[in-house]
């Protein structure tokens, strides 16, 4: 597994795709604007061009010569892809801070905060739940599985951003106390691990189910 992850890593993903989250991250440095969008850009760009780039390299021909079953193929994929959206969090969260001491945390939508990194890696995971298994029910067709996902994690960050510009409760939570911003990066972690193996899990078994 360590080797298959490795080679996806290494020889699958273009290297651009490493760079491209500090690229976008920068775009946080635009002040008062919906900081969800930066993260978005993940499922607009870096998903359709990865798995645009498997059918163009042929990788699962690849795959199938090695000593490997199909589970550990779809194992692999999946970790690469959980890689690289590491990449835009960790990315987002440094320019994030350097944005919070120009600018300072207020804004009219979300707040970047500890409440809001915790509503990424769940829109991550959001994403992952859905695009992951649809598009291991082929392992080829990925235009379906990244439009499902997309309409996902819109509706998502509309709800969050629409409901912490119109209701106090909500803002309450999410830009309220530190300890409040805390438990919800708190939740926003249990949650996204539960989806995240949810995800692998379901796409081992339809990889494993294709004929």
């Amino acid at each position: 597994m360590k080797n298959l992850v490795y080679k996806e890593l290494k020889l699958s993903i273009n290297k651009f795709f490493y760079i491209l989250p500090l690229i976008l991250a920068c775009l946080m440095f635009i002040p008062q604007w919906v900081f969800t969008l930066v993260f978005m850009y993940f499922f607009w760009i870096t998903a359709t061009q990865i798995y645009s780039g498997y059918l163009a390299q042929e990788d699962y021909s690849f795959c199938s010569m090695l000593p490997v079953t199909r589970k550990d193929i779809a194992t692999s994929k999946a970790i690469s892809l959980f890689v690289v959206e590491g990449l835009h969090l960790v990315s987002g969260i440094i320019i994030g801070i350097i944005h919070n001491l120009l600018y300072g945390s207020m804004n009219i939508f979300l707040d970047i905060n500890f409440a809001f990194f915790g509503i990424i890696i769940v829109m991550f995971s959001l994403f992952n739940i859905v695009f992951l298994p649809l598009y291991f029910k082929t392992a080829y067709f990925f235009g379906k599985p990244v439009i499902y996902g997309v309409v996902v994690t819109l509706v998502y960050a509309f709800l969050m951003e629409y409901g912490v510009l119109r209701f106090q409760f909500m803002r309450d939570i999410f830009e309220g106390t530190i300890s409040n911003q805390i438990i919800v990066l708190v939740v926003g972690i249990v949650i996204t691990v539960l989806l995240n193996y949810i995800a692998v899990i379901r796409s081992r078994k339809n990889y494993e189910s294709i004929k």
